[in-house]
């Protein structure tokens, strides 16, 4: 099918939709024709001029998989408005860590490290455990495994999980305390 007639049965099939899902397909929508018409700087200004419940729905869309949001998300993390990249890189994390094939597919080798990382609101022990199980569902998956992609997402994670916070490593014990005993 050409694009006008996709939009044409997309726009009816969101006519169907409840408000809220409407709503959010429209902001999507209307994100993508800034986007490609003026570029990220202005696709990223416009969805930070909505109201936070419109972003947040926006990144809800972006965490769980929907093909258009994770996409538009990936490009307007290239963007220059850093609070926006990462706001926009957080909700890709979330996406990662459900569905890691098409995350990693549409990303591009500088985005890698950008959305193989840990999300800011686990703590220590939820980021460990998060890591390791990403880590293990890149080796499970002979796709993930045997791509330039999964491969650097698998470093990022084993990175992260040996040079961060998560890491816990026993302290040896000062010479004040050896001496004191």
């Amino acid at each position: 099918m050409n694009s006008a007639l996709c939009r044409l049965v997309l726009r009816g099939v969101l006519a169907l939709l409840p408000g809220p899902a409407l709503a959010a397909d429209a902001l999507v929508d209307e994100i993508e024709q800034r986007l490609a018409s003026a570029g990220v700087a202005s696709a990223n200004e416009y969805l930070s001029a909505q109201p936070d419940a419109a972003v947040a729905r926006f990144h809800r869309k972006t965490a769980s998989c929907d093909l258009h949001a994770v996409s538009l998300a990936i490009r307007l993390t290239r963007g220059a408005n850093t609070r926006a990249a990462q706001a926009h890189e957080e909700s890709l994390r979330a996406a990662t860590g459900r569905c890691a094939r098409f995350v990693l597919a549409l990303a591009s080798a500088a985005d890698i490290a950008k959305v193989c990382a840990s999300q800011a609101a686990w703590g220590a022990a939820q980021t460990a455990r998060e890591l390791r199980r990403r880590i293990a569902d890149i080796e499970a998956d002979k796709l993930l495994r045997g791509t330039e992609q999964g491969q650097a997402c698998r470093v990022a994670y084993l990175d992260e999980l040996r040079n961060t916070r998560v890491t816990l490593r026993v302290a040896s014990p000062s010479p004040a305390r050896v001496q004191a005993r």
